[in-house]
């Protein structure tokens, strides 16, 4: 193992000996400190389960202000002591499991980087008192190295970004800003939809893409054939989820802690219908955000160019006609 880039790049650090510690691997730390380099500078680093200590020395050679070593394995500990060896910039190293450090760690950071042994289950309890006692810096992120994607976060809490290596996943967590909806028919869901829901992962960090169930109304898809184009859309995006409203848009919104949501309009016609369904959600205590989106693109478009035989894949998020177009002639 080595120091990848600033002060002390490529000092030599020792590695532990067996399998019980796992070290970052220079892929995967090179990759982590290429997502946060310009934010490491004057940054307070905390290396939660440190192992070696590979990722706070990489942390101070890169410029923070302060780094804290932890971990309940004394022989741990005595390797990071032996690899710190020469560098002078201010850290600390302590003898204590996560619960105590984070119960006991001050202030507010900028990273917390938690690599703890594989096929434990500690994320959600680590994120929870992470957000219960306010520890992450606006902007910072927990940095969580893990071999399985299936866990659950707290609310108020979401992936930001997540990079794969294998069988290594990084995901970067972060405090969220809040949800919102974005509700409609989606028959089908085009990329004049994913233009709003941009425009909402502006101001929002979460979002739900939301699918009206009216028995009244006539689909030229099913609900099923609709949910399944939606998850495909957005299957990139790590903070949008999709689900169905049977009943009114503000009640679901109530139940799920949302208290606007976004709606797009091509034209007056179409702005004059959303006021008044703004103005009806208002009145149940619900926001709507107007925003203009393409004029160009509606699904009565697509729909219509489906029963004229015309390519509709410049008007379909990547992925999405394909599978509208199959589904579409399975019903005729």
């Amino acid at each position: 193992m080595r120091v990848i880039s600033g002060k002390y790049r490529g000092k030599r650090l020792n590695s532990p000996i067996g399998n019980d510690v796992r070290p970052t691997g220079d892929k995967v730390k090179e990759s982590i400190f290429n997502v946060i380099q310009f934010d490491v500078a004057g940054s307070r680093f905390l290396d939660l389960f440190c192992g070696s200590g590979s990722m706070g020395i990489e942390a101070i050679s890169r410029g923070a202000s302060y780094t804290l070593f932890a971990d309940v394995s004394k022989s741990s500990l005595a390797l990071t002591q032996s690899n710190l060896k020469g560098i002078a910039e201010t850290h600390k190293v302590v003898n204590r499991d996560f619960r105590d450090t984070l119960y006991t760690a001050d202030g507010k950071w900028d990273f917390i980087f938690v690599d703890p042994p594989y096929k434990t289950d500690y994320i959600r309890e680590i994120c929870q008192i992470v957000k219960d006692r306010g520890m992450l810096a606006d902007g910072g992120y927990i940095i969580y190295e893990h071999s399985d994607k299936q866990y659950k976060l707290p609310s108020g809490m979401y992936i930001a970004k997540r990079k794969s290596f294998g069988i290594v996943t990084v995901d970067y967590i972060a405090i969220s800003r809040g949800k919102t909806a974005l509700a409609g028919s989606y028959d089908p869901i085009t990329k004049g939809h994913l233009d709003v829901l941009d425009k909402a992962l502006d101001e929002f960090d979460e979002a739900v893409i939301l699918l009206a169930c009216n028995p009244d109304k006539q689909y030229l898809f099913s609900l099923e054939q609709r949910l399944e184009f939606a998850r495909l859309a957005v299957k990139d995006y790590l903070n949008v989820t999709v689900d169905v409203c049977d009943g009114f848009v503000y009640e679901y919104c109530k139940s799920n802690g949302i208290d606007k949501v976004y709606r797009g309009y091509r034209n007056q016609e179409d702005l004059k219908y959303e006021e008044d369904m703004a103005k009806f959600n208002e009145e149940h205590g619900l926001h709507t955000q107007l925003v203009e989106g393409i004029r160009e693109i509606s699904s009565s478009l697509i729909r219509e160019k489906l029963k004229n035989g015309e390519d509709i894949k410049k008007y379909l998020p990547d992925g999405v006609a394909r599978e509208v177009v199959k589904a579409y002639k399975e019903s005729l």
